[in-house]
């Protein structure tokens, strides 16, 4: 199954992830290119509320379908998004039965999803 066409932003156009090819250039600000894919079946890499794009090892990593993470190359990534600053939670790896313990890579914070999710 296809999926969106995963793109990056760069100088005000939009490229392809994997290929490099322009999609389209020349936007004005964010907001044109938030709307311009948006109207397209195409996905922009996952941000944090700063908007600097989540990555993992150097590669950009997209949300499909509300929460399901994936690289560049289509591998399915277990990511959770920090409550704090939308950063990218990893997955410690010290593996524990009670805890499913995250660790923020933006701002170090660490959190259980499974207790906050309780605690809403």
């Amino acid at each position: 199954m296809m999926g969106p066409t995963k793109v990056i932003v760069k100088d005000n156009a939009l490229y392809e992830a994997l290929g490099g090819k322009l999609i389209k250039g020349g936007f004005g600000n964010r907001h044109e290119i938030d709307d311009y894919v948006n109207h397209h079946y195409l996905v922009l890499p996952v941000a944090d509320l700063e908007g600097r794009p989540w990555l993992l090892d150097g590669q950009p990593v997209y949300c499909l379908r509300g929460s399901q993470y994936e690289t560049v190359n289509d591998q399915k990534v277990h990511l959770v998004r920090c409550p704090d600053c939308g950063g990218m939670g990893i997955r410690s790896d010290e593996f524990t039965v009670e805890s499913d313990c995250i660790r923020c890579t933006a701002c170090g914070h660490e959190f259980d999803p499974r207790l906050e999710m309780m605690e809403t």
